[in-house]
């Protein structure tokens, strides 16, 4: 006899809907190595080989090999001289390059979110919740996890706007955009006006005209001492 419960979670969603896939141990390694250089275990510059890599994580040479390949292809890590890769060097030009990107990207994203007789009602409400695990989170002094907040916030934006290429490419820059999150949120002297940033963000979608939105996401993306 079939499990209820299995029956009952079957037919909530139809049959062709995704398969949802267990994350694989390259997927792990390639957070891991990430989240080494957000913290800054792995400075910029640094060398990475596979033999290192699997022995620190006690995983095989084939997901480190397949990890580091993938952070090679996004720019997060570089070809060096010697065996091996280097960690990117996250200079303030190549910040720029990454903060142009990512503006142009979310300009369209916010376009799709604020076109005139869409609801907004179900986006912020995640947003609202988003925002009130980061406020939780502003006085921790965890770098880390206030990072990953900020970019659930953003790809919550990007999830509900309905352009899914404008998503999957605002995607690709994430791990660029946590290494430099937590460069930010360890060095704010103030975060809780970060999370007003993003207080504000929230009700410029539920009031705000897209006139404004240039401005409005210049402000948002800018260093705090251009904020006025």
């Amino acid at each position: 006899m079939r499990d209820a419960s299995n029956l009952t979670a079957n037919t909530r969603r139809p049959a062709l809907s995704p398969i949802e896939r267990a994350r694989t141990t390259t997927d792990e390694v390639e957070e891991r190595l990430i989240l080494a250089i957000a913290t800054g275990d792995k400075a910029f510059g640094d060398r990475i080989t596979e033999a290192e890599i699997a022995s620190a994580l006690r995983v095989s040479r084939v997901p480190a090999r397949e990890a580091m390949k993938n952070l090679l292809l996004r720019g997060v890590l570089v070809e060096g001289e010697q065996r091996g890769l280097r960690v990117s060097d996250y200079s303030a030009a190549r910040i720029a390059e990454l903060f142009e990107l990512r503006l142009a990207i979310e300009r369209i994203i916010f376009e799709h979110v604020m076109r005139q007789g869409r609801d907004r009602g179900p986006l912020l409400q995640e947003l609202e919740t988003i925002v009130d695990r980061m406020r939780s989170l502003a006085g921790s002094g965890d770098a880390v996890a206030l990072s990953s907040v900020d970019l659930d916030f953003h790809r919550t934006v990007a999830r509900h706007s309905g352009n899914e290429l404008a998503a999957q490419i605002w995607e690709g820059l994430a791990q660029h955009l946590l290494i430099v999150f937590c460069r930010d949120w360890s060095s704010a002297s103030d975060r809780t006006g970060e999370v007003q940033l993003h207080e504000r963000l929230i009700e410029f979608i539920r009031n705000g005209s897209l006139a404004d939105l240039d401005v409005v996401l210049k402000l948002h993306f800018s260093e705090p001492a251009q904020r006025s």
